[in-house]
């Protein structure tokens, strides 16, 4: 085992650490406001879009994140210069930010499962409090920003923080658009010098340590009162 590899290796990862940051906490934030739009939309039963989300979510569910960023990198990378020819763009598919694209489909895949998320806490909620809100006159507007919301956020840290987790592991897939993260940084001194064991390994640290800062800030964060918890 060549240690001097490992640390070089991670040395260079920790270089592109800002990259796999932005390709999973981007996609956590965006998910995690539209899974809460869709998942009050859905516990509402708003006319046509409930119904809509329900039919849809099980088919996108079923799609794996690689085969959807495949997908997708290609059509995109066909047709947007098709596009740019058509309309006289000055830009092509290959002057464009990739990292995007990455962005655009974890933040697909954040959404539907941050909707079911808060979908499934809501269908807990104590429903003794919406009928108390209710009998003081409280709209559904207020009843939500008041009393469901603050509750909400506090039970859904630790599983946001795992959610989090898990994108951070997805965004290793950068690799396979050409946008280099962490795990393909590790990798760059191992095609000269072929330490490919020793460069994983050094990878698969920086994942470790940063999965176990993610966790132990969602413990912090549990722990603080920072969120009125609301009630009724």
């Amino acid at each position: 085992m060549d240690y001097q590899a490992i640390s070089e290796a991670f040395q260079k990862g920790l270089v592109y650490l800002p990259v796999t940051l932005r390709l999973s906490f981007i996609p956590l934030l965006i998910g995690s406001i539209l899974g809460l739009g869709f998942a009050f939309m859905r516990f509402y039963r708003t006319p046509v879009v409930a119904k809509g989300l329900q039919l849809i979510f099980p088919i996108l569910k079923g799609i794996p994140v690689v085969l959807s960023l495949i997908v997708c990198y290609l059509l995109f990378s066909d047709w947007f210069d098709q596009l740019a020819t058509t309309f006289h763009f000055p830009i092509r598919f290959k002057d464009l930010n990739r990292e995007y694209l990455i962005i655009v489909i974890l933040s697909g895949y954040a959404t539907i499962q941050l909707t079911e998320v808060f979908r499934g806490l809501l269908i807990q909620f104590d429903r003794s409090q919406l009928d108390a809100a209710a009998s003081i006159g409280l709209t559904t507007r207020q009843t939500i920003f008041r009393i469901i919301l603050p509750q909400l956020l506090t039970q859904s840290l630790p599983l946001l923080c795992n959610q989090w987790i898990v994108l951070l592991k997805l965004s290793a897939l950068a690799s396979i658009v050409s946008v280099v993260d962490i795990l393909s940084g590790s990798l760059i001194m191992a095609t000269t010098s072929y330490t490919f064991l020793e460069s994983y390994i050094a990878a698969a640290l920086i994942y470790w340590i940063l999965a176990i800062m993610i966790e132990q800030m969602g413990f912090f964060l549990e722990r603080r009162p920072f969120v009125k918890r609301g009630g009724v």
